[in-house]
């Protein structure tokens, strides 16, 4: 499938990059349409895909990005030497689709990347750097990766990296812990949501922006707390979510250490955030456990808890093959449009040039016999190019068929 298409990819994730690798390369919205202007201004197509499992930058065009991307992590501060994935045309596409599927995410499954990749296409088509191609591509890959929770274990059990987090907080805290959550964006909305449905009671929220906590506070019941009273709820809570779009750490070792000073329990801090919200230096403090995301995919992975089989994996595999070939095959149908039109503009001109002969030397006949001879050139026309066009078109899809493996 997909020969010569010159569709790419380049980044990093959570498969090459640990989360201190990935944090200089978090791009909040306003980063990335920066950055997609630099692309609008050089004419060339581009996507960004920035999550807290990966950041990816797509393309399409002959026109080589990767130098791009490694410039870029430098400037950054991120060394991605080993760290970098790059592939192009049908490896490309087959990865898009396994990660909007959530087959290729830390939490298997997970529901969130939908919403990350429909976000990154509205930036890049504000930013002006999509075109037909790229906006068929992700098109299909969104359809394929909703076809997939439709219909497979992974819809019907979605995992969110908020979810297992809770999961895994509540497996290590002590019994009926009393829960600080800090931020109010998705991830914490996540986090709300799995505790609610946990049926946890002693949930605090804080967050710099009162508005979007109160919001979220009528939504699942709980109490808000001032942004200012944070370093006293750290001493009081006993597991705490940390995910906010601070881009540098702002709970510091020193703040948990005096916050922890002759507390009774353990407190387990689960940093969700890219860039950490939480100094690693923290896992020094006697009475505080830290956790990031690294440590999340070591502990909470579902694939090493025998439910793979259960969600349909295999299924959901085959349903991004299906998506696959069709979307080769709607590529392949635009590519040769353009040949195909222009084979059905020269038989037209020749049903004309043919039937306005034949009328120049029939005389005496009246309008109805005239249009007669015209429509008789015309499908005779039609009639000799339809196995022509019907060749071409076959000749198109036996070239795409192959039964190269999902994943490259």
């Amino acid at each position: 499938m997909f020969p010569a298409l010159s569709f790419h990819v380049v980044g990093v994730s959570h498969h090459t990059a640990g989360v201190q690798v990935r944090e200089p390369l978090a791009f909040t919205a306003a980063d990335t349409s920066g950055l997609l202007a630099e692309h609008h201004a050089a004419g060339r197509t581009a996507l960004l895909l920035s999550t807290c499992n990966r950041t990816e930058l797509y393309w399409t065009g002959e026109r080589d990005l990767e130098p791009w991307f490694r410039e870029l992590s430098m400037a950054r501060g991120a060394d991605v030497t080993g760290a970098l994935t790059r592939l192009d045309g049908g490896g490309a596409v087959r990865h898009l689709f396994t990660v909007i599927a959530g087959l290729d995410s830390q939490i298997l499954g997970e529901s969130e990347i939908l919403g990350q990749v429909r976000r990154a296409g509205e930036l890049a088509r504000a930013a002006g750097t999509t075109c037909r191609d790229m906006e068929m591509i992700f098109a299909a890959a969104v359809g394929a990766g909703r076809r997939v929770r439709r219909e497979t274990g992974l819809g019907r059990h979605p995992q969110s990296v908020s979810s297992a987090s809770v999961r895994l907080g509540l497996s290590i805290a002590s019994a009926a812990p009393r829960v600080l959550v800090i931020g109010a964006g998705e991830a914490a909305e996540g986090v709300l949501r799995a505790l609610g449905e946990q049926r946890i009671g002693q949930v605090m929220l804080v967050n710099r922006n009162p508005e979007r906590a109160a919001a979220l506070a009528g939504t699942w019941g709980i109490e808000i707390r001032p942004w200012s009273e944070l370093p006293a709820l750290l001493g009081q809570a006993d597991l705490c979510f940390v995910a906010t779009g601070a881009t540098r750490p702002f709970v510091s070792k020193a703040m948990l250490a005096r916050a922890r000073e002759g507390a009774a329990r353990e407190l387990v801090v689960m940093d969700l955030a890219v860039p950490r919200n939480v100094e690693p230096e923290a896992r020094a403090v006697p009475g505080v456990r830290l956790l990031d995301l690294d440590d999340l995919q070591r502990l909470a992975c579902p694939a090493s808890d025998g439910t793979v089989a259960s969600m349909g994996l295999a299924r959901a595999e085959q349903i991004l093959l299906e998506e696959m070939a069709r979307l080769d095959l709607a590529l392949r149908g635009r590519a040769i449009a353009p040949r195909l039109s222009e084979l059905h503009r020269v038989g037209a001109e020749l049903a004309e040039r043919e039937s306005a002969w034949a009328l120049a030397r029939l005389e005496g006949l009246d309008e109805r016999e005239r249009q007669v001879v015209r429509e008789m050139a015309q499908r005779l026309v039609r009639r000799v190019l339809y196995p022509v066009s019907r060749s071409i078109r076959l000749d198109e899809a036996s070239e795409g068929e192959t039964d190269e493996p999902l994943t490259a």
